[in-house]
């Protein structure tokens, strides 16, 4: 039995054997010591709410009750009313006051198919109170962005509108008579609101 402890391959495998188990001891007792941790952490949100005429778009986003054209006086045409040669505006504010993030803002105008009068155009606009900007276009786009933390929240863009009478009409004066019959026409404004990223 002595010989056999005292060859060297067998010494050498009980010494194997026995660090192999401290090993295993060591790593059970450290197994022992745990930790961890954990948190929720909370993130304020950028805001995103708009008003168009002071009109909350987010929970209501039809605004065409805040629409309310002005017709230029006509000594041949009663007051608040449109006809052929009419001419006037109407305005659209946009309070963004209440935005956390640089956007764009795409104004669409344009006369829909089922609007009794087609003669009508968008002639121009202005901002604020800015210059008249000539519109040529019958369905006209209008982009503006917005930096953060802009100074002038509140922008009011007018929009110019008239019925043409002769060079560029679609509708004959039959066609007029017939679209007075109708009491009222309309026009489309779509408003986007795009968040800049770059």
């Amino acid at each position: 039995m002595n010989k056999f402890f005292q060859d060297r391959k067998v010494r050498f495998l009980i010494a194997f054997f026995l660090f192999l188990l401290l090993i295993d001891l060591i790593q059970e007792s450290y197994a022992k010591y745990t930790s961890s941790a954990e948190a929720t952490g909370q993130f304020a949100i950028a805001e995103w709410s708009f008003k168009i005429n002071d009109q909350d778009i987010i929970t209501n986003n039809d605004f065409s009750a805040t629409i309310v054209p002005e017709f230029d006086t006509n000594q041949y045409i009663a007051d608040d009313v449109i006809a052929p040669t009419s001419t006037g505006h109407f305005e659209v504010e946009i309070d963004s006051s209440d935005v956390g993030v640089a956007f764009d803002e795409e104004i669409t105008l344009s006369i829909p198919q089922d609007s009794p009068v087609q003669d009508i155009r968008f002639t121009g606009y202005k901002l604020n109170n800015g210059t008249v900007v000539q519109l040529s276009s019958a369905s006209p786009t209008i982009t503006t962005s917005h930096s953060l933390n802009e100074v002038q929240t509140t922008n009011t863009y007018t929009f110019y509108i008239e019925w043409l009478d002769g060079t560029g009409e679609t509708m004959d004066n039959a066609d007029d008579t017939e679209a007075a019959g109708e009491g009222s026409t309309v026009v489309s404004v779509n408003v986007n609101f795009i968040q800049r990223a770059s």
